[in-house]
């Protein structure tokens, strides 16, 4: 019990100076007193990192999609850039959806377009035809981190919550499209940050290729989550869209209304949240001593269900 206290005390520390960190990184007067949308993005970035419990040593990560379609494919991008990455027992993903949602669908089973992708990305065939599951506000309090595909989405999970609820869940829910941005997904990275180069190298040489003529357009500040909302695909032709097509002046350019833009944006961000996390788990690591509290030896959250 006094191991778990003082493990409590120490995660309250760290959200507090992370706080305070980030207030007064974006505080009016502090550089040169214009809008930055790189220091939003490291302020919420650093409140989301402070809000992840780093003791047990991996994150539970949660995909909420309204269509039983995104979140799915999302969950098996994070798994197969996980195991790339040497960290398959380090984050777990899963997914759920919002069967409040409009567009909910009626039946639970894996749609056959989600499949289909599944199986051209070379993802687990298990996990991404399995039934959905249905999203519950209790899994804000059972995973580490919420991503939602949307703002819609993210919105209904955090209207749904009671007024009087104080519980951090702005915090730890956060949009797909925020892990696009390596200001965000590389806030505690170290020797200078998080770059492009080392965010693609990520991800295997087979799927980057799937990236490459996107990348540029998806790290625009310009690009929203509605990317991922609006490209649900309506048959299987989705698998043969062609990722480059010839523009009115015959110049070869990248696809930008079809699904390969969303697929390589969801790659880019699955990329992002492993980055994210593995360096969170990096840095609460590194931090031997807090206030004369000693962390407790690696091991040992996992050992008491912290």
């Amino acid at each position: 019990m006094a191991m778990r206290s003082i493990a409590q005390l120490f995660r309250s520390i760290i959200c507090a100076l992370s706080a305070l960190a980030s207030s007064q990184a974006f505080s009016p007067g502090s550089g040169d007193g214009f809008f930055s949308l790189s220091a939003l993005q490291k302020s919420r970035a650093r409140e989301t990192s402070a809000s992840l419990d780093a003791s047990r040593l991996h994150f539970q990560i949660l995909f909420v999609d309204d269509d039983n379609f995104h979140g799915r494919i999302a969950e098996g991008m994070l798994a197969k850039i996980a195991e790339y990455n040497d960290a398959l027992f380090t984050l777990f993903p899963y997914s759920a959806t919002i069967d409040a949602s409009l567009n909910a669908p009626t039946d639970s089973a894996a749609p056959g377009e989600a499949v289909a992708v599944c199986e051209s990305l070379g993802l687990c065939s298990t996990a991404c035809s399995e039934d959905g599951t249905s999203f519950d506000l209790s899994y804000l309090d059972q995973y580490d981190l919420i991503i939602a595909m949307d703002d819609d989405i993210r919105s209904l999970i955090l209207r749904s919550l009671p007024h009087d609820e104080d519980g951090g869940y702005e915090m730890k829910c956060r949009l797909l499209s925020e892990f696009l941005s390596v200001d965000f997904c590389g806030v505690q990275s170290r020797d200078g940050g998080l770059t492009d180069e080392s965010l693609q190298d990520m991800i295997e040489p087979e799927l980057l290729d799937r990236v490459t003529p996107f990348y540029d357009i998806l790290t625009d500040d310009s690009i929203g989550s509605g990317i991922f909302s609006e490209s649900t695909p309506i048959t299987n032709g989705v698998i043969s869209q062609p990722r480059i097509v010839l523009s009115d002046d015959g110049a070869a350019v990248p696809n930008q209304t079809g699904w390969p833009l969303a697929e390589a944006a969801m790659l880019v961000a699955c990329a992002g949240i492993a980055r994210f996390c593995l360096d969170t788990r990096a840095i609460r690591r590194r931090v031997p001593i807090v206030v004369g509290y000693a962390l407790p030896p690696a091991g040992a959250g996992a050992l008491l269900g912290l």
